[in-house]
């Protein structure tokens, strides 16, 4: 999953799915479901989703963090609302949001996962940066 601002400011966004070794037949992937797989709003910023799809794609996360950044939240917080709500349902699921905001600013949530890592690189770096982050897991709900 990507998320990318070109120089003029322009945001994209993209993902891909697992669907070769666990498709099932008929099965439409989240990445193709605009919100759930992957948002973008240029006067905002982007979001990608990654993990249990089937599940995430319920809560249209990639949408809700942008929409949550819009109403002023960072992108890390964003992130992170977005995956605790579908981890108060869901405490079994796993899966990641990595959010941007139009200003470069970025952050990142995870559930279920021991740990996550999450590339970055920006216009003022050279090098790409390896983020990594531990994730909530099902004992952490209790606060949520």
């Amino acid at each position: 999953a990507v998320v990318s601002t070109q120089s003029t400011g322009r945001m994209a966004v993209g993902t891909s799915t697992n669907g070769v070794t666990h498709k099932i037949p008929g099965r439409v992937s989240d990445s193709v479901i605009p919100g759930a797989g992957a948002f973008v709003d240029n006067r905002v910023g982007g979001a990608v989703a990654t993990g249990d799809g089937d599940v995430m794609m319920r809560f249209s996360p990639a949408f809700l963090a942008v929409e949550l950044m819009r109403g002023g939240a960072r992108p890390h917080e964003a992130a992170a609302e977005s995956i605790k709500r579908i981890a108060k349902k869901y405490p079994q699921f796993s899966g990641a949001i990595v959010a941007a905001s139009k200003d470069g600013i970025y952050g990142a949530a995870c559930h279920g996962f021991s740990q996550f890592a999450y590339s970055v690189r920006d216009l003022k770096s050279e090098k790409t940066r390896l983020v990594k982050m531990k994730c909530s897991k099902k004992e952490d709900l209790i606060d949520i």
